[in-house]
């Protein structure tokens, strides 16, 4: 899949627009830098409109591109924060160079703004993440329309997707499948393939063919299971 899809998905989404005007509107005002004294609000307004837009683009291509091509852990955290510092300083400080002239800072002013800034946005992220659904419920299940938040069945990895099946039908979510997984807490279940997650209690029976082991769940579907997770199976008796 190309990566013009979730980088869509993203920029749909009120967060990085959220973001983006509190960011521009906040440096505008108070006019770090030396901003403040040499540029008028107007035009302060315009330039860190300007320079957040693609500071936030621009670090959002990075991530989007790092889960293309498998880069987990530098998707967020500080290990995207120390990318996007490297890539962009350079050019984010020619940009101030060309709005801000010999006021302007240096380079090494640039490279430690970026990186505390990518620092702030993925702990912006991080705490727009679900938090704990009532009644029981896996947090999961928030991020589905309410019309398909029923008993969870299995989920499986589609490109950068995660493909929900519950009881009430399937929901596609763009997130990481190690961070689904974290979010069905609270419902008996397990990974049963590099691509699949199955909730114990939807388990209906087994299917063997020559070398092949799956598992037949209660929407119809059949599940492979990899070698690697088989002794999972054993444990609870399923084999």
């Amino acid at each position: 899949m190309s990566v013009s899809r979730p980088y869509a998905e993203y920029l749909a989404a009120p967060l990085p627009w959220i973001v983006w005007a509190v960011a521009s509107v906040g440096l505008a005002v108070s006019g770090p830098f030396g901003s403040y004294q040499t540029v008028a609000l107007p035009e302060r307004l315009l330039v860190w409109s300007a320079l957040v837009a693609i500071t936030l683009g621009l670090g959002l291509a990075l991530r989007v591109w790092f889960a293309s091509v498998g880069l987990r852990d530098l998707k967020r955290g500080a290990g995207l924060a120390l990318v996007v510092a490297g890539v962009l300083t350079l050019p984010i400080w020619w940009l101030m160079q060309l709005a801000f002239g010999p006021e302007a800072p240096s380079a090494l002013e640039v490279a430690p703004a970026l990186f505390c800034a990518g620092l702030g946005l993925s702990s912006v992220r991080l705490g727009a993440r679900p938090q704990p659904a009532p009644d029981g419920q896996p947090r999961l299940l928030q991020r589905m329309e309410p019309q398909l938040r029923g008993a969870l069945i299995s989920m499986t990895v589609r490109d950068h997707y995660v493909d929900v099946v519950t009881s009430a039908g399937l929901s596609s979510l763009l997130l990481r499948f190690s961070d689904a997984m974290d979010e069905t807490e609270g419902v008996p279940g397990a990974q049963v393939h590099r691509s699949h997650w199955v909730a114990w209690s939807a388990v209906t029976g087994t299917e063997r063919e020559p070398g092949k082991l799956f598992l037949l769940l209660s929407d119809g579907s059949r599940i492979p299971v990899s070698r690697a997770h088989r002794a999972k199976l054993e444990e609870r008796g399923l084999v």
